[in-house]
């Protein structure tokens, strides 16, 4: 995202976050931190701090994948939790958001934290600054080149470039508060304190401007010589002055005015729809993607566009998509690279299996040759390098010289020669048998490939990851699949039925899991032994009744106790509770859950079924 597009956006940014509350802090990805809050309008603060696309913007959207939780995260938690958000600030020339926040901690150093959001191209960062802007911490090690260094004051990048705010006459930095106040710490001469940003009429001092140097390389001048305009920004610049003929201060004064106005439209260029972007998955075209607050005549013809009802629509749909799909993209790589390594492995078989056949087809002449010899009347048990016999098996007779091996008879090469040639026969059968099963393999994994490069949301990859699995599980062999479906049918789920009321015991992990989470209703009774592993049980509550009997509860706890490795006890807790307050934690392990309220009961273990199973 460029800087004039950043500016906008930190407009509507100032407006939408007004008031916010930190309540958690969340990194969602590797590059990407999420400030939860509990308001339904705003929800979260999203900064992405991917190198081809960071941005700084409101979304409350997660991927459905867990990402580990790093040092930088635990730093913000601390600082940050029940912090409330007072000021938004940006340098007019530079790619850099400051979010001040007003802390609840007890140090007055800390009781005012600045979250400093670089949003450079390829080398973004976000650091932590105390009252005085001192750094205190670091998600990226900090640069050496900007001779920064922790516990050291943060300054901006220097830059031997014409400043922008100073070309068009307008002060340094962009700024906001809740307050109205101008920040102590903060060095913003001509800071505003309202949401949106105005340029004056009269142009700044037009000194920076060589119209000579400017008409050598129209294209390439904006970006050389000044601060906060890149490639777009300088492209459009030079179309417009050269379609109008203004002079150039001229045109940058007039398109600052639009970018600085309130936007209630935003523009996305891509090179084609996005919508047909995402579904290829192609993410250089994604990231390529351009995002205005102005309408960019430069690329009316060369571009695809879309429409938005500001920059945070426009920004959220962009950073979510390209965020998302990216971290699905990530998700099916490793899966792909394991069909690679199948595929490889496939094909190497195949090739060796296609040689055996080549070995086993060059003895395709052995019987001719052995019957010609047995035919010939030559002397049989005589030994010799070669014989010359006449060959009638074209119905023609033509001479022939064989080869033989000199340590064995001519019988004897000639019973070698039928010998090899059955084994060729046999072997080229199970050749083809065996190629017949290697080409249903790689079938198996072409449509495997197929089926994750198609999947272009959540819920399609979860789909295909089950289907793989399925198709994994009934690959194992008919040994393996019949031994499962023995197994099942020798122990089916345990159905008891008590004083009219139907009672189900989990027989494994996995059968927890499923009795739990598919089986029993949110009404339904649960229970487990304390402190041990072992057998869910589900008590059946069609009537939704509040509490269970305490008579059915006792003899219900005691089973849960027998199916339990505590089975040898005297006497053991039962937990017990709605199965609407059982939870099952995210990526946890068959059979394991998290009880959100219980209540306990101390029984004996005892098996009152006489089932022994």
């Amino acid at each position: 995202m460029e800087n004039f597009a950043l500016i906008s956006l930190v407009q509507d940014l100032v407006r939408e976050t007004r008031g916010m509350v930190v309540r958690r802090v969340v990194q969602h990805h590797a590059n990407g931190f999420l400030l939860q809050t509990r308001s339904v309008s705003m929800p979260g603060l999203k900064i992405s701090l991917t190198p081809r696309n960071p941005a700084v913007y409101v979304s409350a959207a997660r991927p459905p994948v867990d990402h580990p939780t790093g040092d930088f995260t635990m730093v913000l938690r601390k600082h940050l939790v029940s912090a409330r958000l007072s000021a938004i600030r940006k340098p007019l020339s530079e790619r850099i958001v400051d979010l001040e926040f007003k802390t609840v901690l007890p140090a007055r150093e800390l009781e005012t934290i600045v979250l400093v959001a670089e949003l450079f191209p390829n080398a973004p960062n976000l650091l932590l600054l105390d009252r005085e802007r001192r750094i205190l911490s670091s998600f990226s090690p900090l640069s050496a080149q900007r001779g920064l260094a922790e516990y050291e004051e943060y300054r901006y990048p220097a830059t031997r470039k014409t400043d922008l705010a100073a070309a068009i006459g307008f002060g340094q930095t962009l700024a906001t508060e809740e307050t109205g106040e101008t920040p102590e710490t903060a060095d913003t001469p001509g800071a505003r304190n309202d949401t949106d940003v105005h340029v004056p009429e009269d142009i700044g001092d037009s000194g920076w401007f060589n119209e000579e140097e400017f008409l050598k390389d129209k294209r390439n001048w904006p970006v050389r010589n000044l601060a906060g305009v890149g490639p777009i920004f300088s492209n459009e610049l030079v179309h417009r002055q050269t379609a109008s003929g203004r002079p150039l201060p001229e045109v940058l004064k007039s398109l600052m005015t639009m970018v600085a106005a309130p936007a209630t439209t935003a523009w996305l260029y891509s090179e084609r729809p996005v919508s047909v972007l995402l579904e290829r998955g192609d993410m250089d075209s994604l990231y390529r993607s351009i995002l205005s607050p102005i309408e960019l005549e430069s690329l009316d013809n060369s571009h695809s566009v879309d429409t938005f009802p500001g920059m945070l629509e426009a920004t959220r749909f962009l950073c979510d998509a390209v965020e998302d799909r990216t971290l699905l993209e990530r998700m099916k790589t490793p899966q792909l690279r394991k069909l690679r390594n199948r595929k490889r492995r496939l094909a190497g078989q195949r090739k060796r299996l296609l040689d055996r056949r080549q070995r086993f087809e060059d003895t395709a002449g052995f019987r001719e040759t052995a019957q010609v010899l047995v035919s010939s009347g030559v002397e049989m048990d005589h030994r010799t390098e070669r014989v010359d016999v006449t060959d009638y098996s074209d119905g023609v007779p033509t001479p022939r010289t064989v080869e033989l091996d000199p340590s064995r008879t001519i019988r004897e090469n000639a019973d070698l020669m039928f010998k090899k040639r059955r084994k060729a026969d046999r072997g080229i059968k199970m050749l083809e048998g065996q190629l017949l099963e290697l080409e249903k393999a790689e079938t198996g994994l072409a449509l495997e490939e197929a089926q994750i490069r198609s999947a272009t949301n959540w819920n399609a990859w979860q789909t295909v990851r089950g289907s793989v699995q399925s198709s994994k599980s009934r690959g194992n062999g008919s040994r393996r699949t019949g031994n499962a479906s023995a197994a099942k049918a020798a122990h089916p789920r345990r159905r008891i039925t008590l004083d009219g009321h139907e009672i189900l015991i989990g027989r494994s992990s996995i059968d927890n899991d499923e009795i739990t989470f598919r089986v029993a209703s949110a009404d339904d009774f649960w229970l487990h032994v304390a402190d041990y592993s072992g057998s869910h049980v589900i008590v059946r509550n069609p009537s939704k009744q509040t509490d269970i009997d305490e008579s059915l509860l006792e003899r219900a706890a005691q089973l849960a106790a027998y199916h339990s490795q505590a089975r040898n006890s005297h006497k053991v807790n039962v937990h017990y509770t709605r199965r609407k307050f059982v939870k099952k934690p995210r990526r946890a392990k068959p059979g394991l859950v998290v009880l959100q309220e219980f209540k306990s009961i101390a029984v004996e273990p005892r098996n009152w079924t006489g089932d022994e199973s």
